[in-house]
């Protein structure tokens, strides 16, 4: 694995647990001191990186997502956060952050409910096949990164406001995920709870939730 795949794991596996002021000397650490030394050396790199109270109680957990994020498929990393060697912070955390519309926000709500409706592995299933015909949606590279970041990390800033075409796809890419693992029986009762949970709060956006289907 090169330098860049392996920094991409390391970030994938940190971020859910380190805000912007924490992975950035987290990040500069690993590349100049851990980078070349085998997967035992986790540990330690873990044990220096958890300098608060509240990370040394789930150092565990950290150490299992670093792990796991070496052993996933390229496609589930997050994209490559550049070298972070010397820097105190990664300066583009936040910076563009979106306020979203009501079909962009209704579409995140209706998908999470969706994910949070099967069990862990599936979800997993599910976002990978995403995932993998994202480029039938034609986005831009950018756009495209962004939201494979979110798909991955749901942590992550929500990259812009999507036409509803796009949106309708991606809906459309997470029923044929579920009918495959569960049958169109399932998936539609499945499809019919989560759009029902998310009424109410389409109701109060002024959003027509079906228009999403």
């Amino acid at each position: 694995m090169d330098l860049v795949l392996k920094r991409r794991a390391i970030y994938t596996g940190l971020k859910p647990f380190l805000n912007a002021t924490e992975i950035a000397p987290a990040l500069s650490l690993w590349e100049t001191e851990f980078s070349s030394k085998p997967n035992y050396a986790l540990a330690s790199f873990v044990t220096r990186c958890c300098i608060s109270d509240e990370l040394r109680r789930i150092r565990t957990q950290i150490l299992s997502a670093l792990i796991a994020a070496l052993e996933s498929p390229e496609a589930l990393l997050l994209s490559d956060p550049g070298s972070q060697v010397g820097k105190l912070t990664m300066s583009d955390e936040g910076t563009n952050k979106v306020v979203l519309d009501a079909k962009n926000s209704i579409f995140i709500a209706l998908s999470t409910r969706l994910w949070t409706a099967v069990d862990e592995m599936t979800e997993k299933s599910i976002i990978d096949f995403i995932l993998r015909n994202l480029a039938h949606l034609k986005l831009s590279s950018e756009h495209a990164s962004s939201l494979k970041d979110w798909f991955i990390n749901r942590n992550a800033l929500f990259p812009c406001n999507f036409e509803l075409a796009t949106l309708q796809k991606l809906i459309n890419l997470n029923y044929i995920a579920l009918c495959e693992y569960y049958g169109p029986v399932k998936a539609d009762r499945l499809l019919s709870q989560a759009t029902h949970a998310v009424e109410a709060e389409a109701i109060q956006l002024q959003f027509n939730l079906h228009d999403l289907l």
